[in-house]
């Protein structure tokens, strides 16, 4: 084991440092690829640091430092760090709140601990009763603490447990305690540990470079001499680091948001080359996002679908996926260009939004199960492929509005919305069903009106209409329409009742709701079915994020995530129904005849 450590060591010596803005004063590759055990998991140091740093500071690379670098500094020498700010709080009317100086936004350890108002708040939070939600204050005070707990144990050496259990492979692991430390260990092998340990830490606080390579190199041979349970694969290890490194998803949008201008141009200039480079673009993001994913499922030993991150990753790649099958069957301008620019926006989000990038360790249902390798992928892919449909529907309503006259690109891009729809509404089945199954192999019933299962069939229940609708209208009596809706409308009463008592917003929610499901069944027209794709795929984005984060209730727990989204969705649905009421507005006006259904066929060959 001395060895391939050794070997690790050299391999990683050859690469260039891992994205610090500003280079380290010590070479720091040698100990960042010794593993270390960290949440349910034995990642590289590079990957403990990243966490730890992000954790606490909110950014992966604070102040231009090696996160590693960092990590070692904040571990050997507390007391240099406990008065520099690090925690930042930038909410003004937080920081008002807590009483904190107004004109400042990040704050040190020492700082908040002797602040008194933040002390009696914290303490306040033991006293909420188990099973109540926090409120806005308490929730921020709590993720502070929990940054203050973090800087805690990396200031008292907790964080870095290099030392391996010797007899149980999911055995708790040890930090090495300095020479001085009455914890130490009594055997005599622990002695030289320590003191390396110790010399590591005198060559960083020296800046001495060559004295730390040294004093890295032995701790390395000392920890691979050491009897282990379980020590992780060398190859994992340096597939973890090739990840931390090349940062694959923010790549792969960045390819794909050049792809979508590429795109772009191609639909302004017709020309046939840029139709190639955008199509070059589009592949070779996703081929990057594949690869990412290829690597993040190699480290975290199952396929990467587990939470808000993960899921968001498969949303981008089954975009791409589906793109480059229909560009297969159809070489139409508007497929290589929705396919970036949805595939870049989702995995800018995953990027950009203060979601947990870091792998974890998963929660028992998710577990030795094959169905989350089949269930996840089909749902996310449905996904997909609708979210692809609305953002046609959108380029729909804006030329059937503008320019009423281009009633050939008008039929060509509803034709193109209808087979994404019908294709999306197809693996939204298939992806119930296979949530069901899950359901019943995990929780011993295949449906038991859980949030999350309500929401899924209620907009499975949206696209059914709109298919109907289109397909059937002349052929299906007119009750069918008003009992369908009364039927919507009693199955979000149904659901309301199951959360709790209905208050006076969520009845007009519901009634509103009602005359949407009227507007499903009674509307008609290519307008009208894009304005029908763009309201359902609002039903995807409740259950998808609503649930878990507006509702946060339900057996799918292990999808939480916390944050003002409610806000942030009700501002991105006020403007979503003001651009439709917009273009339906100026298409009532300029229309010059009532819109005829257009026939259901293939799209059209050519690129519009």
């Amino acid at each position: 084991m001395q060895l391939v450590l050794a070997l690790v060591a050299v391999i990683l010596a050859t690469s260039p440092s891992p994205g610090a803005e500003a280079a380290p004063p010590l070479d720091t590759e040698t100990i960042r690829a010794v593993p270390v055990q960290h949440d349910g998991r034995w990642p590289p140091l590079d990957t403990v640091a990243r966490d730890i740093v992000e954790s606490v500071t909110g950014r992966a690379q604070f102040r231009g430092y090696d996160p590693v670098a960092l990590l070692l500094a904040w571990t050997f020498e507390p007391e240099s760090w406990m008065p520099e700010p690090l925690i930042e709080i930038a909410n003004a009317e937080l920081r008002g709140e807590l009483q904190l100086p107004a004109a400042q936004t990040v704050f040190s350890y020492a700082e908040l601990l002797d602040h008194t108002p933040f002390i009696a708040l914290y303490r306040d939070l033991a006293h909420i009763e188990r099973g109540q939600k926090p409120d806005a204050l308490q929730s921020k005070v709590s993720d502070i603490s929990v940054q203050l707990g973090t800087l805690q144990r990396v200031f008292s050496n907790e964080v870095i447990r290099f030392v391996p259990d010797p007899h149980e492979f999911g055995g708790a692991w040890h930090t090495i305690p300095f020479p001085a430390d009455t914890s130490s260990p009594e055997d005599d092998s622990a002695i030289p540990l320590q003191r390396t340990w110790a010399a590591v830490r005198t060559a960083f606080i020296d800046d001495d470079g060559p004295a730390f390579s040294s004093a890295c190199n032995r701790l390395i041979a000392l920890l691979g001499a050491l009897p282990a349970a379980h020590r992780p694969s060398p190859k994992l290890i340096v597939a973890e680091l090739r990840y931390n490194r090349l940062r694959p998803f923010r790549s792969a949008w960045m390819v794909m948001a050049a792809g979508a201008g590429l795109a772009a141009l191609a639909m302004l200039l017709r020309r046939r080359w840029f139709d190639v480079l955008a199509v070059l673009g589009m592949i070779a993001g996703f081929a990057l996002l594949t690869y990412g994913l290829s690597l993040r499922w190699q480290i975290a030993g199952r396929i990467p679908a587990a939470n808000m991150f993960e899921s968001l990753l498969f949303l981008s790649w089954g975009m791409g996926a589906f793109a480059i099958l229909f560009m297969l069957v159809l070489r139409h301008r508007v497929v290589p260009l929705t396919a970036s620019v949805l595939g870049a926006a989702a995995l800018m989000l995953a990027d950009l939004l203060p979601l947990d990038s870091y792998i974890r360790p998963i929660v028992p249902v998710l577990q030795d199960t094959i169905w989350m390798s089949i269930h996840v992928p089909i749902i996310m892919v449905s996904y997909s492929v609708l979210a692809l449909a609305v953002l046609i529907a959108h380029v729909q309503l804006v030329v059937m509005a503008a320019v009423p006259q281009r009633r050939q690109l008008a039929g060509a891009i509803d034709t193109l919305h209808y087979w994404y729809v019908l294709v999306g509404s197809i693996l939204l089945l298939a992806g119930i069903l296979t949530g069901s199954m899950w359901a019943a192999s995990s929780w011993g019933r295949y449906w038991g009106w859980d949030p999350k299962e309500v929401w899924s069939l209620v907009a499975f229940l949206g696209y059914m209409t709109i298919l109907h609708v289109r397909v059937g209208h002349d052929r299906v009596p007119p009750w069918s329409y008003v009992l369908a809706a009364v039927l919507a409308v009693a199955l979000f009463a149904l659901m309301g009742r199951k959360l709790a008592p209905l208050s006076a917003v969520e009845a007009l929610s519901l009634g509103g709701a009602g005359l949407a499901m009227v507007f499903f069944v009674l509307a008609r027209g290519a307008f009208a079915t894009a304005v029908k794709s763009i309201l359902a795929f609002w039903l995807i984005i409740m259950t998808y994020v609503g649930v878990n984060y507006v509702l946060g209730i339900g057996l799918h727990s292990y999808g939480f995530g916390t944050g003002a989204v409610a806000r942030y969705l009700f501002w991105a649905g006020g403007l979503d129904l003001a651009l439709v009421a917009v273009c339906g507005l100026i298409y009532l006006a300029r229309r010059g005849e009532p819109d005829s259904p257009p026939g259901i066929g293939w799209p059209v060959a050519t690129p519009a």
